[in-house]
């Protein structure tokens, strides 16, 4: 099964995030302050198959097969050699898109930096 939302590129929303964060009551301050520097920089590329990770320097490349769908959300296994075999479940919103971090109290939000394309770019000459 394939999900064509996924297609393309997309951006930790650091600001997005950061509310999220922001309104959690049960965090102390300098907490809070330390995990909203921690988004906002990673960026995700999706293709029919993988997802490329890209933080800073650090590239990694994960295989990942959707295994349902409907028309909010999208399950993945995806297959890290550091994590191994685990369910991601995206929440698609627009533009954006979240999912659940550790425990499940924390959401991550992240925004399409470009469109989905499932067109071969034109020659120029």
């Amino acid at each position: 099964m394939k999900d064509s939302r996924l297609i393309g590129t997309w951006r930790s929303d650091g600001r997005k995030t950061a509310k999220e964060i922001a309104a959690r009551r049960d965090l102390p301050a300098t907490k809070t302050i330390k995990l909203r520097r921690l988004f906002g920089k990673l960026e995700l590329r999706y293709t029919a198959t993988h997802c490329y990770a890209r933080l800073g320097d650090y590239v990694s490349v994960n295989r990942y097969t959707v295994v349902a769908k409907d028309e909010r959300s999208a399950a993945l296994i995806v297959f890290n050699h550091l994590e191994g075999k685990h369910i991601v479940q995206i929440h698609f919103e627009g533009d954006h898109y979240w999912i659940i971090l550790g425990s499940g109290r924390i959401r991550e939000f992240f925004r399409r930096v470009s469109p989905r394309s499932t067109r071969t770019p034109k020659k120029k000459g």
